[in-house]
């Protein structure tokens, strides 16, 4: 095993076992890389279904909490891919929550009171 060694421009450094050796920092950076690599080549399914956003109740027409107007551009794959789920019957706002929902995290919506998620 590789003695460890900590060292600034010659001079050895008051701590040395904060330190890792040149073997145990190479097997950190082979781990990383295959994890990196992993997910690279995860296709979407490969977690599982993702849930859909809870839905607002709708009152005279309305839906029950706040909405906001979002505007932006998306990959054309992405959006092959969301045309392709308005086909099946689902709304855009509805795929757009959902996809946010579930990458932030799914947090409490506007419409949910305190004790519901």
């Amino acid at each position: 095993m590789a003695k460890k060694r900590a060292v600034i421009n010659s001079e050895p450094l008051p701590d040395a076992s904060l330190f890792v050796t040149r073997e145990e920092f190479d097997q950190a950076i082979t781990a990383l890389n295959e994890q990196i690599s992993s997910l690279q080549n995860k296709q979407p399914d490969d977690s599982g279904p993702l849930t859909d956003a809870p839905r607002p109740r709708i009152f005279h027409k309305k839906k029950e909490g706040k909405r906001e107007k979002l505007s932006s551009t998306v990959d054309s794959a992405l959006f092959e891919l969301i045309k392709q789920k308005q086909q099946t019957g689902q709304q855009l706002a509805h795929i757009l929550d959902s996809a946010l929902w579930n990458y932030f995290g799914c947090p409490k919506l506007s419409f949910q009171s305190d004790d519901e998620k």
